[in-house]
């Protein structure tokens, strides 16, 4: 029997769904939370744009060059964290207990296929675009709208048909040939735990969350859709808006339209799961929220060991 059948047979409190078991206040996670997106800003933000006009504007160095500047600087970070990622998940002497439910220790979790994709559309025509000569605004203006089209595409696909859409291969904790969730559940599921140090223990915890609970498999696929919608739609805009203004402005609203766009939805989705999450916990005795639905995960020994002391703590917990 997998892991997944018999986690659909747990009966939890009547009163309370199952905990997850993670918080960010304490071990100093909300500060490094801010201290990583103030950073992933001022790389992908803030220095593009200052650097492109204070050299166009200051220095009236020729666009090639400037172009080049901006290519060489913006990545650094964003590349060191990567790399401490993969170091993690597939390197370090804890990766079992970060990786993916069921999978090989070099077995990538979806988070990284889908910010590799998306850094892909972000780096090619920024490079491409700062090596031709003379450079192009024009194509260098497309890295954040061809960033947001990877990184939502697939939002948007597994949010309009959640558990329908089926791959060839493992798609982090979902084996192959497996219905798959809204994107954004396996988006969750990666970076706590394994950028949140969330480990094996919220993977299980999430999935059983995810399965009990009608509200939380609401709360996924509308933030699914919602972020994934969006950011196509504006994204088609501002790749179009790159090619029919001018250099100063295309570039302008490119490169600093997205992060409002970010922001005004990150403040929409805080108040969005936080107002689901009371009315989950308000109504949780009726069946229309304590509500059954299989993910289908297999797991392995080790990890339905890990999930029989989860339920135990939720159960001792809801005691």
């Amino acid at each position: 029997m997998s892991s997944s059948d018999s986690s659909s047979s747990v009966t939890f409190d009547p009163t309370r769904p199952p905990p997850l078991n993670y918080t960010i206040k304490c071990n100093r996670r909300e500060l490094a939370i801010i201290v990583f997106f103030t950073l992933i800003f001022l790389e992908a933000g803030c220095l593009p744009l200052i650097l492109f006009y204070s050299i166009r504007w200051g220095a009236h160095l020729s666009t090639t060059t400037n172009l080049a500047i901006i290519t060489s600087l913006v990545g650094t970070y964003s590349g060191y964290k990567m790399a401490r990622r993969s170091w993690y998940l597939f390197i370090s002497d804890s990766s079992h207990q970060r990786r993916p439910l069921g999978a090989s220790r070099f077995g990538p979790d979806a988070f990284t296929l889908q910010i590799g994709l998306a850094m892909t559309g972000f780096f090619t025509p920024l490079v491409v675009g700062s090596s031709l000569n003379p450079g192009s605004v024009h194509t260098v203006a497309m890295s954040l709208p061809c960033f947001m089209i990877a990184f939502c595409f697939p939002l948007l696909l597994t949010g309009l048909w959640p558990h329908k859409l089926k791959m060839p291969f493992r798609v982090s904790s979902m084996p192959p040939w497996t219905g798959l969730p809204p994107a954004v559940y396996t988006l969750v599921e990666d970076v706590v735990a394994v950028d949140g140090g969330g480990c094996v223990e919220f993977r299980q915890a999430w999935r059983i969350r995810y399965e009990h609970s009608a509200v939380m498999r609401r709360i996924v696929r509308v933030t699914s859709l919602w972020w994934g919608a969006t950011g196509m739609v504006l994204a088609a805009a501002f790749i179009a808006i790159a090619w029919t203004t001018s250099d100063d402005i295309g570039y302008g609203i490119c490169w600093g339209l997205p992060w409002v766009w970010a922001m005004v939805s990150a403040a929409i989705t805080v108040w969005f799961v936080h107002k689901e999450l009371l009315r989950e916990e308000e109504n949780w005795a009726s069946p229309e929220v304590h509500q059954l639905f299989n993910l289908h995960i297999d797991t392995s020994a080790d990890e339905q060991i890990v999930e029989k002391q989860v339920t135990r703590e939720e159960r001792h917990e809801v005691v």
